[in-house]
């Protein structure tokens, strides 16, 4: 077989696969979130203040188990 041929084919097969590449990625339900700015701290909810956080203890080994 000539090589011209055989480019021809190669070409070919690659063409239809990134075809089918493009078609199957084009065809996805599923889109995946996207934000086009970063929400603000007022957005997200109340922000726990240090008054509300839990009182830390001086070993950060021990658990609340006393295990």
């Amino acid at each position: 077989m000539p090589k011209p041929k055989i480019a021809l084919i190669v070409a070919a097969i690659a063409a239809l696969l990134g075809g089918v590449i493009v078609a199957v990625r084009a065809a996805r339900t599923e889109r995946p979130p996207v934000s086009a700015t970063v929400p603000r701290v007022e957005e997200l909810g109340v922000a726990a203040g240090p008054e509300s956080a839990p009182a830390r203890t001086g070993d950060p080994d021990s658990n609340a188990s006393g295990a």
